[in-house]
Protein backbone atom coordinates (compact mmCIF):
# COMPACT_ATOMS: atom_id res chain seq x y z
CA UNK A 1 0.00 0.00 0.00
CA UNK A 2 1.18 3.67 -0.30
CA UNK A 3 0.06 5.75 2.47
CA UNK A 4 1.57 5.16 5.90
CA UNK A 5 -0.99 3.19 7.89
CA UNK A 6 -3.34 1.66 4.93
CA UNK A 7 -0.77 1.54 1.61
CA UNK A 8 0.85 -0.31 0.55
CA UNK A 9 3.29 -2.39 -1.16
CA UNK A 10 18.10 -9.15 -5.60
CA UNK A 11 20.13 -9.81 -8.25
CA UNK A 12 17.61 -9.98 -10.87
CA UNK A 13 15.34 -11.80 -11.15
CA UNK A 14 13.27 -11.96 -7.08
CA UNK A 15 16.75 -12.72 -5.37
CA UNK A 16 20.17 -12.19 -4.78
CA UNK A 17 23.05 -14.14 -6.57
CA UNK A 18 22.64 -17.65 -5.59
CA UNK A 19 25.25 -18.85 -3.14
CA UNK A 20 27.03 -22.31 -3.00
CA UNK A 21 29.63 -23.63 -0.30
CA UNK A 22 31.39 -25.43 -3.08
CA UNK A 23 31.57 -27.17 -6.43
CA UNK A 24 29.36 -30.13 -5.90
CA UNK A 25 27.00 -28.29 -3.08
CA UNK A 26 23.58 -27.19 -4.80
CA UNK A 27 22.99 -23.38 -5.22
CA UNK A 28 20.24 -21.70 -3.06
CA UNK A 29 18.36 -18.56 -4.02
CA UNK A 30 18.97 -16.04 -1.14
CA UNK A 31 16.81 -14.23 1.36
CA UNK A 32 14.89 -11.27 -0.11
CA UNK A 33 15.23 -7.81 1.97
CA UNK A 34 12.88 -5.29 0.33
CA UNK A 35 11.67 -1.94 1.05
CA UNK A 36 8.28 -0.40 -0.64
CA UNK A 37 9.81 3.33 -1.43
CA UNK A 38 6.23 4.95 -1.70
CA UNK A 39 5.85 8.64 -4.08
CA UNK A 40 2.47 9.24 -3.75
CA UNK A 41 1.82 12.49 -2.16
CA UNK A 42 5.66 12.62 -1.84
CA UNK A 43 5.48 10.29 0.97
CA UNK A 44 9.21 8.85 0.89
CA UNK A 45 10.13 10.55 -2.16
CA UNK A 46 10.78 13.38 -3.12
CA UNK A 47 9.95 15.02 0.13
CA UNK A 48 8.71 17.95 -1.90
CA UNK A 49 7.61 18.85 -5.39
CA UNK A 50 10.31 20.69 -7.51
CA UNK A 51 13.26 19.75 -6.23
CA UNK A 52 16.36 20.36 -8.80
CA UNK A 53 17.82 17.50 -10.54
CA UNK A 54 20.54 17.37 -8.05
CA UNK A 55 18.43 17.33 -5.46
CA UNK A 56 16.54 14.19 -6.72
CA UNK A 57 19.80 12.18 -7.23
CA UNK A 58 20.91 13.20 -3.24
CA UNK A 59 17.50 11.94 -2.15
CA UNK A 60 17.85 8.61 -4.37
CA UNK A 61 21.54 8.14 -3.52
CA UNK A 62 20.32 8.64 0.18
CA UNK A 63 17.54 6.25 -0.18
CA UNK A 64 20.03 3.28 -1.51
CA UNK A 65 22.61 3.96 1.15
CA UNK A 66 20.14 3.82 3.93
CA UNK A 67 19.02 0.61 2.24
CA UNK A 68 22.27 -0.97 1.88
CA UNK A 69 23.28 0.61 5.80
CA UNK A 70 20.51 -2.30 6.90
CA UNK A 71 21.01 -5.44 4.22
CA UNK A 72 18.46 -4.67 2.26
CA UNK A 73 18.98 -6.09 -1.16
CA UNK A 74 15.90 -4.79 -3.11
CA UNK A 75 13.27 -1.68 -3.48
CA UNK A 76 10.61 -1.43 -4.65
CA UNK A 77 10.33 2.56 -6.31
CA UNK A 78 6.81 3.40 -6.69
CA UNK A 79 7.35 4.69 -10.56
CA UNK A 80 3.15 4.88 -11.12
CA UNK A 81 0.81 6.35 -7.86
CA UNK A 82 -1.97 7.66 -10.39
CA UNK A 83 -1.37 6.78 -14.05
CA UNK A 84 1.55 9.14 -14.45
CA UNK A 85 5.41 8.49 -14.16
CA UNK A 86 8.74 8.86 -12.54
CA UNK A 87 10.31 7.79 -15.64
CA UNK A 88 10.05 8.59 -18.89
CA UNK A 89 6.86 7.36 -20.25
CA UNK A 90 5.56 7.79 -24.04
CA UNK A 91 2.08 6.63 -22.58
CA UNK A 92 2.14 8.55 -18.86
CA UNK A 93 2.42 12.11 -17.89
CA UNK A 94 5.49 13.05 -15.64
CA UNK A 95 4.00 12.62 -12.23
CA UNK A 96 2.87 15.78 -10.26
CA UNK A 97 4.90 14.58 -7.28
CA UNK A 98 7.87 15.73 -9.11
CA UNK A 99 7.70 19.05 -10.16
CA UNK A 100 3.96 20.37 -9.10
CA UNK A 101 2.63 19.75 -12.10
CA UNK A 102 1.13 16.62 -13.89
CA UNK A 103 3.29 16.80 -17.02
CA UNK A 104 6.02 19.06 -16.31
CA UNK A 105 9.12 16.74 -16.43
CA UNK A 106 12.11 17.48 -13.72
CA UNK A 107 14.84 19.72 -14.68
CA UNK A 108 17.11 18.01 -17.68
CA UNK A 109 13.96 15.55 -18.17
CA UNK A 110 15.56 13.23 -15.10
CA UNK A 111 15.05 10.15 -14.99
CA UNK A 112 14.40 8.98 -11.67
CA UNK A 113 13.63 4.77 -11.99
CA UNK A 114 17.13 4.78 -14.88
CA UNK A 115 19.41 6.62 -12.25
CA UNK A 116 18.21 4.11 -9.19
CA UNK A 117 18.41 1.37 -11.11
CA UNK A 118 22.30 2.42 -12.11
CA UNK A 119 23.33 3.90 -8.63
CA UNK A 120 21.76 0.49 -7.22
CA UNK A 121 23.76 -2.25 -9.26
CA UNK A 122 26.88 -1.93 -7.66
CA UNK A 123 25.82 -2.11 -4.62
CA UNK A 124 23.59 -5.71 -5.17
CA UNK A 125 20.41 -4.10 -4.85
CA UNK A 126 18.14 -5.57 -7.67
CA UNK A 127 15.17 -2.36 -8.44
CA UNK A 128 11.24 -3.26 -8.45
CA UNK A 129 8.87 -1.26 -10.37
CA UNK A 130 6.03 -0.43 -8.27
CA UNK A 131 2.97 0.32 -10.20
CA UNK A 132 -0.70 1.37 -9.01
CA UNK A 133 -2.41 -0.21 -12.26
CA UNK A 134 -6.05 1.50 -11.87
CA UNK A 135 -5.83 4.62 -9.53
CA UNK A 136 -6.36 7.79 -11.15
CA UNK A 137 -6.19 10.70 -8.53
CA UNK A 138 -5.91 11.02 -5.21
CA UNK A 139 -9.07 12.80 -3.66
CA UNK A 140 -10.80 12.15 -0.61
CA UNK A 141 -14.37 12.10 0.25
CA UNK A 142 -14.00 15.61 1.49
CA UNK A 143 -11.77 17.33 -1.41
CA UNK A 144 -12.71 15.03 -4.31
CA UNK A 145 -10.62 14.98 -7.44
CA UNK A 146 -13.16 13.84 -10.12
CA UNK A 147 -12.14 16.75 -12.60
CA UNK A 148 -10.72 15.52 -15.76
CA UNK A 149 -9.82 18.76 -17.02
CA UNK A 150 -7.30 19.09 -13.94
CA UNK A 151 -5.31 16.12 -15.70
CA UNK A 152 -2.33 16.70 -18.03
CA UNK A 153 -3.57 17.11 -21.75
CA UNK A 154 -1.86 13.75 -22.46
CA UNK A 155 -3.19 11.99 -19.44
CA UNK A 156 -5.17 8.83 -20.99
CA UNK A 157 -7.87 9.51 -17.93
CA UNK A 158 -8.62 12.61 -19.54
CA UNK A 159 -8.23 11.69 -23.07
CA UNK A 160 -10.50 8.49 -22.62
CA UNK A 161 -12.56 9.90 -20.03
CA UNK A 162 -15.52 6.99 -20.78
CA UNK A 163 -12.58 4.90 -19.07
CA UNK A 164 -12.77 6.26 -15.84
CA UNK A 165 -15.09 5.66 -12.92
CA UNK A 166 -15.44 8.90 -9.86
CA UNK A 167 -16.02 6.89 -6.71
CA UNK A 168 -17.28 8.41 -3.14
CA UNK A 169 -13.45 8.41 -1.46
CA UNK A 170 -13.15 11.02 -3.69
CA UNK A 171 -10.59 9.27 -6.51
CA UNK A 172 -11.15 8.66 -9.99
CA UNK A 173 -10.35 4.87 -11.28
CA UNK A 174 -10.24 3.30 -14.56
CA UNK A 175 -12.75 0.97 -15.23
CA UNK A 176 -11.26 -2.69 -15.61
CA UNK A 177 -13.84 -4.13 -17.09
CA UNK A 178 -13.26 -2.60 -20.07
CA UNK A 179 -10.39 -4.69 -22.23
CA UNK A 180 -9.36 -1.05 -23.39
CA UNK A 181 -8.11 -0.20 -19.99
CA UNK A 182 -6.54 -3.58 -19.60
CA UNK A 183 -4.68 -3.25 -22.26
CA UNK A 184 -3.07 0.23 -21.41
CA UNK A 185 -1.88 -1.19 -17.92
CA UNK A 186 -0.24 -4.08 -19.93
CA UNK A 187 1.13 -1.51 -22.39
CA UNK A 188 2.76 0.27 -19.32
CA UNK A 189 4.34 -2.85 -18.22
CA UNK A 190 5.59 -3.25 -21.55
CA UNK A 191 7.11 0.13 -21.68
CA UNK A 192 9.00 -0.29 -18.45
CA UNK A 193 10.00 -4.25 -18.77
CA UNK A 194 11.50 -3.23 -22.67
CA UNK A 195 13.39 0.23 -21.38
CA UNK A 196 14.37 -0.29 -17.84
CA UNK A 197 16.59 -3.05 -16.74
CA UNK A 198 14.34 -4.17 -13.53
CA UNK A 199 13.96 -7.39 -12.02
CA UNK A 200 10.57 -6.93 -11.58
CA UNK A 201 7.43 -5.23 -11.83
CA UNK A 202 4.93 -5.31 -8.80
CA UNK A 203 1.46 -4.13 -8.29
CA UNK A 204 -0.47 -2.67 -4.92
CA UNK A 205 -3.16 -3.93 -3.23
CA UNK A 206 -5.73 -1.47 -4.85
CA UNK A 207 -7.80 -3.12 -8.03
CA UNK A 208 -11.37 -1.88 -7.44
CA UNK A 209 -11.72 0.35 -4.65
CA UNK A 210 -11.80 -0.36 -1.09
CA UNK A 211 -15.50 -0.07 -0.33
CA UNK A 212 -17.00 3.45 0.87
CA UNK A 213 -20.65 2.32 2.71
CA UNK A 214 -23.83 2.10 0.62
CA UNK A 215 -21.68 3.72 -2.29
CA UNK A 216 -21.96 2.58 -6.03
CA UNK A 217 -18.72 2.12 -8.17
CA UNK A 218 -21.22 2.51 -11.24
CA UNK A 219 -19.38 0.31 -13.71
CA UNK A 220 -23.56 -0.78 -14.81
CA UNK A 221 -22.74 -0.04 -19.02
CA UNK A 222 -19.25 -2.32 -18.53
CA UNK A 223 -21.15 -5.27 -16.78
CA UNK A 224 -24.30 -4.53 -18.85
CA UNK A 225 -21.68 -5.23 -22.35
CA UNK A 226 -19.34 -7.56 -20.73
CA UNK A 227 -20.55 -9.53 -18.20
CA UNK A 228 -22.42 -12.39 -20.05
CA UNK A 229 -23.91 -14.59 -17.35
CA UNK A 230 -21.57 -13.74 -14.47
CA UNK A 231 -22.70 -12.04 -11.42
CA UNK A 232 -21.47 -8.78 -11.11
CA UNK A 233 -18.85 -9.74 -8.23
CA UNK A 234 -17.49 -12.81 -10.49
CA UNK A 235 -17.36 -9.94 -13.47
CA UNK A 236 -14.97 -7.69 -11.65
CA UNK A 237 -12.79 -10.61 -10.85
CA UNK A 238 -12.72 -11.94 -13.63
CA UNK A 239 -11.81 -8.62 -15.06
CA UNK A 240 -9.16 -7.94 -12.97
CA UNK A 241 -7.37 -11.51 -13.57
CA UNK A 242 -7.58 -10.73 -17.26
CA UNK A 243 -5.79 -7.56 -16.49
CA UNK A 244 -3.15 -10.01 -14.43
CA UNK A 245 -2.90 -12.53 -17.24
CA UNK A 246 -2.37 -10.06 -19.72
CA UNK A 247 0.22 -7.98 -17.94
CA UNK A 248 2.24 -11.05 -17.22
CA UNK A 249 2.49 -12.76 -20.73
CA UNK A 250 3.27 -8.53 -21.93
CA UNK A 251 6.65 -8.96 -20.06
CA UNK A 252 7.27 -11.97 -20.36
CA UNK A 253 7.19 -11.21 -24.08
CA UNK A 254 9.48 -8.61 -24.21
CA UNK A 255 11.38 -9.46 -21.13
CA UNK A 256 11.24 -13.29 -20.13
CA UNK A 257 13.55 -12.72 -16.93
CA UNK A 258 11.64 -9.78 -15.37
CA UNK A 259 9.18 -10.75 -12.44
CA UNK A 260 5.65 -9.72 -12.15
CA UNK A 261 3.97 -9.95 -8.92
CA UNK A 262 1.36 -8.22 -6.79
CA UNK A 263 1.02 -7.15 -3.16
CA UNK A 264 -2.56 -7.95 -2.46
CA UNK A 265 -4.44 -7.28 0.87
CA UNK A 266 -3.47 -9.71 3.31
CA UNK A 267 -6.67 -11.72 3.65
CA UNK A 268 -8.05 -13.46 0.81
CA UNK A 269 -11.55 -14.65 2.78
CA UNK A 270 -12.03 -15.68 6.54
CA UNK A 271 -12.89 -19.22 6.92
CA UNK A 272 -16.28 -19.76 6.80
CA UNK A 273 -15.72 -23.76 7.54
CA UNK A 274 -15.99 -24.05 3.36
CA UNK A 275 -14.40 -21.59 1.54
CA UNK A 276 -10.64 -22.36 2.82
CA UNK A 277 -9.96 -18.95 4.34
CA UNK A 278 -8.13 -17.78 6.84
CA UNK A 279 -8.98 -18.22 10.83
CA UNK A 280 -9.41 -14.63 10.53
CA UNK A 281 -11.72 -11.60 10.90
CA UNK A 282 -11.10 -8.96 8.51
CA UNK A 283 -11.84 -7.15 5.14
CA UNK A 284 -11.73 -9.87 2.46
CA UNK A 285 -10.02 -8.99 -0.54
CA UNK A 286 -12.04 -11.42 -2.99
CA UNK A 287 -15.51 -9.92 -1.86
CA UNK A 288 -14.40 -6.42 -1.02
CA UNK A 289 -11.79 -5.53 -3.81
CA UNK A 290 -12.67 -7.88 -6.37
CA UNK A 291 -8.90 -9.25 -5.90
CA UNK A 292 -8.61 -13.02 -6.69
CA UNK A 293 -4.61 -13.65 -5.74
CA UNK A 294 -5.02 -17.28 -5.35
CA UNK A 295 -6.47 -17.13 -8.99
CA UNK A 296 -3.51 -15.79 -10.20
CA UNK A 297 -1.20 -18.71 -8.45
CA UNK A 298 -3.14 -21.23 -10.02
CA UNK A 299 -3.34 -20.03 -13.37
CA UNK A 300 0.41 -19.74 -13.73
CA UNK A 301 0.38 -15.94 -14.24
CA UNK A 302 2.14 -14.39 -11.42
CA UNK A 303 5.88 -15.22 -10.50
CA UNK A 304 5.60 -14.11 -6.79
CA UNK A 305 2.97 -12.68 -4.17
CA UNK A 306 3.48 -9.98 -1.33
CA UNK A 307 1.14 -10.23 1.09
CA UNK A 308 0.91 -7.27 3.11
CA UNK A 309 0.48 -8.94 6.84
CA UNK A 310 0.63 -5.73 8.64
CA UNK A 311 -0.35 -7.09 11.79
CA UNK A 312 1.35 -8.49 14.94
CA UNK A 313 0.96 -11.80 16.13
CA UNK A 314 -1.44 -11.13 18.85
CA UNK A 315 -3.82 -8.82 16.86
CA UNK A 316 -6.47 -11.17 17.59
CA UNK A 317 -8.68 -10.13 14.10
CA UNK A 318 -5.75 -10.80 11.96
CA UNK A 319 -2.49 -12.88 13.66
CA UNK A 320 0.69 -12.15 11.56
CA UNK A 321 1.28 -15.99 12.59
CA UNK A 322 -2.22 -17.56 11.46
CA UNK A 323 -1.77 -15.11 8.24
CA UNK A 324 1.75 -16.58 7.11
CA UNK A 325 0.86 -19.88 7.16
CA UNK A 326 -2.18 -19.15 5.77
CA UNK A 327 -0.48 -18.42 2.69
CA UNK A 328 2.22 -20.62 2.81
CA UNK A 329 -0.27 -23.29 2.62
CA UNK A 330 -1.98 -21.65 -0.09
CA UNK A 331 1.20 -21.46 -2.48
CA UNK A 332 3.26 -24.85 -1.47
CA UNK A 333 1.90 -26.46 -4.70
CA UNK A 334 3.01 -23.51 -7.27
CA UNK A 335 5.67 -21.96 -8.40
CA UNK A 336 4.74 -18.68 -6.91
CA UNK A 337 7.45 -16.99 -4.01
CA UNK A 338 5.99 -16.00 -1.23
CA UNK A 339 7.37 -12.44 0.24
CA UNK A 340 5.75 -10.82 3.10
CA UNK A 341 5.15 -7.02 3.30
CA UNK A 342 5.78 -6.01 6.54
CA UNK A 343 4.36 -3.22 8.16
CA UNK A 344 7.22 -1.13 9.34
CA UNK A 345 4.74 2.21 9.71
CA UNK A 346 3.17 0.11 13.00
CA UNK A 347 6.62 -0.25 14.63
CA UNK A 348 6.05 2.76 17.13
CA UNK A 349 2.10 1.60 17.30
CA UNK A 350 3.55 -1.64 18.47
CA UNK A 351 6.57 0.53 20.76
CA UNK A 352 8.94 -2.75 19.35
CA UNK A 353 10.99 -3.46 16.45
CA UNK A 354 11.86 -6.78 17.72
CA UNK A 355 8.31 -7.66 16.25
CA UNK A 356 9.68 -7.60 12.60
CA UNK A 357 12.45 -9.39 13.65
CA UNK A 358 10.09 -12.31 15.05
CA UNK A 359 8.30 -12.07 11.99
CA UNK A 360 11.14 -12.75 9.69
CA UNK A 361 12.13 -15.61 11.59
CA UNK A 362 8.62 -17.03 11.40
CA UNK A 363 8.44 -16.79 8.34
CA UNK A 364 11.57 -18.38 7.33
CA UNK A 365 10.49 -21.92 8.49
CA UNK A 366 7.81 -21.54 6.03
CA UNK A 367 8.42 -23.29 2.25
CA UNK A 368 7.61 -20.94 -0.41
CA UNK A 369 8.63 -17.86 1.44
CA UNK A 370 11.39 -15.95 -0.25
CA UNK A 371 11.88 -12.53 1.63
CA UNK A 372 10.36 -9.65 3.00
CA UNK A 373 9.14 -6.37 2.13
CA UNK A 374 9.11 -3.33 4.58
CA UNK A 375 6.68 -0.75 4.78
CA UNK A 376 7.87 1.81 3.76
CA UNK A 377 11.05 3.64 3.93
CA UNK A 378 10.72 5.88 6.90
CA UNK A 379 11.42 3.05 9.31
CA UNK A 380 14.37 2.72 7.78
CA UNK A 381 15.47 6.04 7.34
CA UNK A 382 14.54 7.23 11.14
CA UNK A 383 15.66 3.99 12.75
CA UNK A 384 12.31 3.27 14.22
CA UNK A 385 13.05 2.06 18.03
CA UNK A 386 16.11 1.18 16.27
CA UNK A 387 14.64 -1.09 13.99
CA UNK A 388 18.59 -1.51 12.64
CA UNK A 389 19.71 -3.25 15.67
CA UNK A 390 16.78 -5.48 15.45
CA UNK A 391 17.77 -6.35 11.74
CA UNK A 392 21.31 -6.60 12.22
CA UNK A 393 22.02 -10.22 13.50
CA UNK A 394 19.17 -11.55 10.82
CA UNK A 395 20.73 -9.64 8.05
CA UNK A 396 24.68 -10.39 8.82
CA UNK A 397 24.83 -12.70 6.24
CA UNK A 398 22.77 -13.80 3.39
CA UNK A 399 20.32 -16.19 4.16
CA UNK A 400 19.50 -19.33 1.69
CA UNK A 401 15.64 -19.41 0.69
CA UNK A 402 13.39 -22.43 -1.25
CA UNK A 403 14.45 -25.12 -3.83
CA UNK A 404 17.79 -25.57 -4.70
CA UNK A 405 18.65 -23.48 -7.48
CA UNK A 406 19.77 -25.44 -10.80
Amino acid sequence: SDTEGTESGTEAPSTTDAETTGPTEPQYKTELRGVWVATVTNLNFPSRKGLSKAGLQAELDSILSVASSFGMNAVFFQVRPCSDALYRSDIFPSSQYLTGTQGVSPEDDFDCLAYLISKAEPLGIAVYAWVNPLRVTTGSASRPQHNLEALAENHPARLHPDWTVAYADGKLYYDCGLPEVRSLVADGCREIAENYDVAGIVFDDYFYPYPVSSAVFDDADTYALYGKDLSLADFRRESVNAMVKECYETIKEVAPACDFGISPFGIWKNNDGLNGGSDTAGLQAYHSIYCDALAWAEGGYIDFLAPQIYWSFDTAAAPFGILASWWQAALADTDVTLYISQAGYKISEWQSSSEIAEQILYARNLSSYGGSILYSYAALRDDTLSLSTALAPLYKEPYPVGLPVS
